[in-house]
């Protein structure tokens, strides 16, 4: 199947992650991927009239697809592409706290993919009729678990350690959890960080265009209450530094892999940008959901129901629903007389990754429900 992808890219994995899971794992199904990127371009309207210029000339696809926000991609583009007769996808990555890139345009696609639920009643209000909800998901071909020989017997976590990162490893670390930490960023530079992020987020000009549109819904209005909440209570906490801290450098995908698959536990905070200072947190699912049991690792994370239905608690995942029970799974589960249970529960957890959460799984399910062929 010959797939064009109109795809706003830059070179941080957090355009490049695409690469690595969709594309490498639809190729070695057969399937192509063209991209257009409309940063290439002087202007947003050049990138549009260029395009339709290149579509003109080549319109042999199969498939239409884009996760830009309206503000890259004209509704007379979308029109012209549907005049060639190829079906057309919204896949809108992050609609549980930024719907409200896609509210123009949503509605002119064959089909729109959200990732979580809770802003399906969004779409539906904007017009959106075709809607198919799936989450994120990891491939198989590239996160394979790696053979080890001897356990890890401690809980790891691999990137920067702010908010509830920093509260979750304190509080394994003040019980006597060993906890291995992979970040080459200091606790002060993740916090630095971190309040540049912020203060980006709140500056005029952008103040106004960031947070009205958050204000329009529930979970937009709890991610400001909860940013402007932890500003005022300005506990931003550091790491405790004790024995049972390891900090190591930042790490290769090859070495995330084996870390994942040698490591008793490996920690997913799930967490909403500040949203963990509120009594109920919101939560988000990610890659990480879907990575750590495909390469082999046993995940540990907050109860949510939405990660209950993709694993199966204490056999595929280890979820905890307070501090009392996350402290006592992460020293039942590290002790390395539970090396052989955890061994089993990550083969586990691989085959239910690789049966049912692979990015060819969620476009089956795409190609499927547009009458497309495998």
């Amino acid at each position: 199947m010959k797939i064009l992808y109109y795809f706003r890219e830059e070179e941080s994995y957090m355009y490049q992650w695409q690469r690595m899971h969709i594309f490498n794992e639809l190729e070695k199904y057969g399937h192509s991927i063209s991209t257009f990127n409309p940063i290439l371009y002087q202007s947003v309207e050049e990138a549009n009239s260029s395009f339709l210029k290149e579509l003109s000339k080549n319109h042999d696809y199969d498939l239409f697809m884009t996760c830009v926000g309206d503000v890259w991609i004209y509704e007379d583009t979308i029109f012209s592409i549907k005049k060639y007769g190829i079906p057309t996808l919204l896949i809108c990555f992050d609609n549980l706290h930024v719907p409200f890139v896609h509210k123009r345009n949503a509605r002119y696609f064959d089909l729109l993919w959200l990732t979580s639920s809770e802003t399906k009643y969004l779409f539906e209000k904007w017009g959106c009729k075709n809607i198919i909800i799936q989450s994120y998901a990891a491939n198989p071909f590239i996160f394979r678990p790696k053979i080890i020989e001897t356990m890890d017997n401690g809980v790891a976590f691999i990137g920067t350690a702010y908010g509830s990162r920093i509260n979750k490893l304190n509080e394994l670390l003040s019980n006597k959890v060993i906890c291995n930490l992979y970040s080459s960023l200091t606790v002060g530079e993740n916090e630095n960080r971190r309040l540049d992020i912020i203060e980006r987020w709140l500056s005029i000009p952008n103040k106004l265009n960031n947070i009205v549109p958050m204000l329009g819904f529930p979970i937009g209005r709890k991610v400001i209450y909860s940013a402007f909440l932890n500003k005022i209570i300005k506990d931003k906490g550091s790491l405790i530094q004790n024995d049972y801290l390891n900090i190591y450098p930042s790490v290769s995908f090859e070495e995330m892999i084996s870390i994942y698959s040698s490591t008793s536990l490996s920690l997913n905070v799930t967490e909403l940008r500040n949203t963990y200072v509120l009594s109920e947190p919101i939560h988000k699912i990610h890659l990480r959901t879907f990575e750590i049991p495909m390469c082999g690792g046993l995940q540990f994370a907050s109860y949510t129901e939405e990660l209950s239905s993709y694993f199966e608690e204490d056999k595929e995942i280890i979820l905890y629903r307070d501090k009392e029970e996350f402290i006592s799974k992460a020293f039942f589960y590290t002790d390395k007389k539970r090396n052989s249970l955890v061994d089993k529960m990550k083969y586990a957890a691989r085959y239910r990754a690789e049966s049912q959460h692979t990015w060819y799984c969620r476009f089956l399910n795409v190609f499927k429900y547009l009458h497309l062929g495998n």
